[in-house]
């Protein structure tokens, strides 16, 4: 896969994703993704951005400022 950037190749690789929901933020660590070798880019497979989704969803509805969540494939984690 190219990168779309630098045309740089991407590598498999893993990275923590933030996100700012106003209200609290969410951090999940360890994302599965594709990273450029070359400018750094990182790009999700969409299975991954469904995942992630759904994390937040789950983690939007606690009462909490920070949320630092560990990514796992489980519907239930």
């Amino acid at each position: 896969m190219t990168c779309y950037l630098c045309k740089g190749e991407y590598k498999p690789s893993t990275t923590t994703h933030f996100v700012d929901l106003k209200k609290c933020m969410v951090i999940v660590k360890n994302v599965p993704c594709w990273e450029c070798e070359q400018c750094g880019e990182v790009v999700y497979d969409d299975a991954v951005v469904a995942r992630l989704d759904d994390i937040v969803k789950q983690v939007a509805g606690m009462m909490t400022e920070i949320a630092v969540v560990e990514y796992t494939n489980n519907k239930a984690a």
